[in-house]
């Protein structure tokens, strides 16, 4: 093994990164001597350079330069080694973890101008509206003054100004608005409605938590309530009547399912004699969730209960990386009803899903990808295998002094707030600040009502009390501050200390409970010592702690003789301690990757359903498609008409009344023409009729009318079969694991299964599109043969059996007067056609 196979692909492209670092510090001197207009204009060469095809490779160093001066001419701050270091790794689409306060919004502007020189649209991605806003009124500035456009997107802007946000060369939003703007875009009925121009280059800031720790839950767009509420309520009752030993629930996967005396209590309570019959599937899809909200969901927790602005009690999702609300946010697939039903608050219907996405599937949608994040290394497989990104760690501008105190572990909870407290008063009477981070809303409040009983002035951030999220986390480095917060880690608010508070030791950070993984304790570590400042940081933590109760109940027992009502810090435990959480990541990580598994069938099947949309709203002429699926709805027709036992005689009589029934008017098709014709003959001369009588369509319509209509049916077509496709796969995801008889992996069945569906799915849109556009015109159903016209019937269209009346339909690609042109007159049309058979 030679010494290059030696070296790490991190170091690799850190020593990579540090030598054209070096190159551009080098070149400080040259750059501050050009004038503004001249670094505009050497912005503008390399623009033009890209625009020939020419990699920016070439001109890296001399890009960095010019973004650098000018961020020192408009800030008066310019970029350290370390932001240069970062800037470079995160530009060739790696992942770089950056410390706390080492300045990564400027990092991040370096980047998105060497990425906005190729004039293809930049996100740079973020968790919250606040840091969308900080990060683009940062950068607007600098890259104004190169002549390069700064956008950001809200939730709150009309189709209009996102549209003009996403246009622009640099565009600011969060995860989630992004998410469903692509959702949203592949929605529209007409191309031009779509805000987004494309998915080129993503920054995701605080990567890990939208890339890992939000990859779990779907973006979800939801239609029309499709059912009646009863039976949550029914279900929810019944799972109130079970005893532990109706059910079992493992505390690592937090699955949860009926024993057989739970089995046997269901069968009586529903009135069924078989409860896993495949009739019963609604009532199993709703116990099984009235289980998981009993018993693994809980208030304060993953959820809380709140008031909307009607003054009615609603269920708002709690981010369990950040502790923050999940605004509009809502569990799927009846867990969000299951909920309500056990707070007993008012139950919303369930709805239907028409459009989902995951972020994992979202941002693999990107030419290019990259991040950066205080806290990433734990998780450098995840990233490398899933979004094929190497994580590279960054050196601290300077060195870190904070002091990293081992932990203390205590038996129970009661003994562990006891030294909490106490650690807090004796800190506080000597003025440090102290931020406690607690793992969940409801500990958040115990503390608060401890500290208040020992008169230490104090502020809360969680769930319940987020409004004021940055003032309080820009206040907790202030003398003698203390702060409580519910899981700390991603805020994105910087923590100034005072120069009394540095005097007092800077920040001390107090975690009251380890969390799954250690990417999170290192966030909430890492919010003291920044920059250089001293800080203390220590976990107090016991064995009724979550992660130990779920995940090491087996070693507990081996600590029995090692534990006291005193505090204890031994090998043992921090040993335990790792392991565990090693263990937690590597389940959660397995649990994405299957997700991953899943979600790759239906975002393979979603890409070409939006592809085919795309493709119908653009074209000016879609009778390709038509024809295509007209192939399909006709070997059907055939199929149908085969004269049994003999399968290569067809039973004309029926074949023509079948294509009739289904597309054609009445006395249209000439049975005698088909008599005669081998099978061959017989599909050929039936789709040319297809086509003779499409065309005849057409003819009497203003020029685009018909594929304007034909446009607007595939399009719904699709829409509705994609809606049923996404509901029927979901149903599928979630009991492919109960169907071991088959003998088969879960994913496999689900893959089988999925591409049925998604085969059945084409098959229904060609036979819906084809019917529809046989039916459809403005005239009679009945054909006149012996003078060779349609009768007109102004107002109606012949959909099958239904009659659709244009005055009172929405037709968003079709306008009122461009349907009264279309209306041809029928006498004109039997004049015209009156002088050409004189004239013949």
């Amino acid at each position: 093994m030679n010494l290059i196979s030696k070296i790490s692909p991190q170091n690799r492209i850190l020593n990579h990164a540090r030598l054209i670092a070096e190159e551009v510090l080098k070149k400080e001197d040259e750059y501050t001597h050009f004038s503004d207009q001249e670094l505009i204009n050497k912005s503008d060469d390399i623009i033009e350079y890209l625009a020939n095809n020419n990699p920016l490779d070439d001109r890296l160093v001399e890009s960095l330069c010019i973004i650098r001066e000018v961020i020192y001419r408009v800030h008066n701050k310019r970029a350290f080694k370390v932001q240069l270091i970062g800037a470079i790794i995160v530009y060739f689409g790696d992942f770089a973890e950056m410390m706390t306060g080492e300045g990564k919004t400027l990092t991040l502007v370096l980047v998105a101008y060497l990425n906005a020189l190729y004039k293809k649209g930049v996100h740079m991605v973020t968790v919250n509206e606040y840091l969308v806003k900080v990060g683009a009124e940062f950068a607007t500035p600098a890259l104004n003054f190169l002549n390069m456009s700064v956008g950001q997107i809200t939730a709150n802007m009309n189709e209009y100004e996102k549209r003009n946000n996403y246009d622009c060369d640099i565009t600011y939003t969060t995860n989630s608005e992004l998410g469903f703007d692509y959702l949203r875009d592949n929605m529209v009925t007409n191309y031009n409605s779509k805000v987004q121009r494309g998915l080129w280059f993503a920054i995701v800031d605080e990567g890990d938590s939208v890339l890992i720790d939000e990859a779990r839950t779907p973006l979800i767009i939801s239609g029309e309530p499709q059912e009646e509420i009863g039976n949550y309520v029914k279900a929810d009752r019944f799972v109130k009547t079970l005893y532990p030993q109706d059910f079992t629930l493992d505390p690592e996967s937090q699955s949860v399912a009926l024993t057989e005396s739970g089995v046997e209590k269901a069968q009586k309570f529903f009135n069924t004699k078989n409860y896993y019959n495949f009739e019963n599937s609604d009532i199993i899809h709703k116990v099984t969730n009235a289980l998981r909200a009993n018993f693994t969901f809980f208030n304060g927790r993953e959820y809380i209960v709140k008031k909307d602005d009607e003054g009615e009690d609603v269920i708002a999702l709690v981010d369990q990386s950040t502790g923050r609300i999940m605004e509009g946010r809502s569990y799927s697939a009846g867990l969000q009803q299951a909920i309500q039903a056990k707070e007993q608050i008012k139950i919303e219907p369930e709805n239907l899903t028409v459009a989902t996405i995951t972020y994992q599937s979202l941002f693999r949608l990107y030419k290019k990808l990259a991040a950066v994040s205080g806290t990433a290394i734990t998780e450098v497989e995840e990233f490398l295998n899933i979004y094929n990104m190497v994580v590279v760690t960054i050196p601290t501008n300077k060195p870190i002094r904070r002091i990293d105190h081992p932990d203390y572990v205590f038996d129970n909870k009661r003994t562990k707030w006891k030294y909490v407290i106490a650690d807090v008063i004796r800190r506080h009477e000597n003025g440090q600040p102290i931020l406690i981070g607690t793992a969940s809303v409801e500990d958040s409040e115990i503390l608060h009502q401890l500290l208040e009983r020992v008169n230490i002035p104090h502020e809360v951030l969680n769930a319940k009390n987020h409004a004021r999220e940055a003032e309080i986390v820009a206040r907790a480095g202030e003398y003698k501050a203390v702060t409580i917060a519910t899981n700390m880690a991603g805020r994105g608010t910087d923590i100034k200390l005072s120069p009394e508070s540095l005097e007092a030791g800077g920040l001390c950070v107090i975690g009251t409970e380890r969390s799954d993984s250690r990417r999170i304790d290192n966030q909430l570590r890492g919010r003291a010592g920044r920059q250089g400042d001293i800080g203390e940081s220590r976990f107090f933590i016991s064995m009724e702690d979550t992660l130990f109760s779920r995940f090491a109940t087996d070693n507990l027992a081996k600590a029995d003789d090692k534990l006291s009502e005193d505090v204890i810090s031994t090998k043992f435990f921090t040993r335990l301690l790792n392991n565990t959480q090693k263990k937690v990541e590597s389940l959660n990580y397995d649990t994405r990757k299957n997700l991953i598994d899943y979600d790759h069938v239906l975002s393979n099947q979603r890409e070409l359903i939006y592809k085919q949309r795309d493709k119908i709203l653009v074209s000016s002429d879609n009778k390709d498609i038509l024809y295509r699926m007209l192939d399909s709805v006709i070997d059907d027709i055939i199929y149908q008409s085969h004269n049994e036992p003999n399968e290569d005689i067809i039973d004309v009589k029926k074949l023509i009344d079948l294509a009739t029934q289904n597309i054609f008017y009445d006395n249209y098709l000439n049975h005698d023409e088909y008599y005669g014709l081998d099978l061959d003959e017989i599909k050929t001369k039936l789709k040319n009729d297809c086509i003779s009588f499409f065309e005849q369509k057409e003819q009497l319509m203003t020029p685009g009318i018909f594929n304007q209509i034909l446009s607007e049916i595939m399009i719904s077509n699709i829409d509705e079969e994609w809606t049923k496709h996404l509901d029927v796969t979901s149903k599928i995801r979630e009991g492919v694991n109960l169907r071991a008889y088959e003998q088969k992996a879960p994913l496999n069945i689900y893959v089988e299964d999925s591409d049925k569906l998604f085969e059945k799915l084409k098959h229904d849109v060609a036979w819906k599109t084809v019917c529809s556009i046989g039916k459809i015109n403005y005239v009679h159903q009945e054909y006149d043969k012996v003078n060779n016209e349609f009768i007109i019937n102004d107002n109606e269209i012949i959909d099958n059996d239904n009659v659709i009346d244009f005055e009172n339909t929405d037709h968003s690609l079709i306008s009122e007067q461009e349907i009264e042109d279309s209306l041809v007159n029928i006498d004109e049309l039997n004049d015209q056609n009156t002088k050409n058979e004189n004239n013949d």
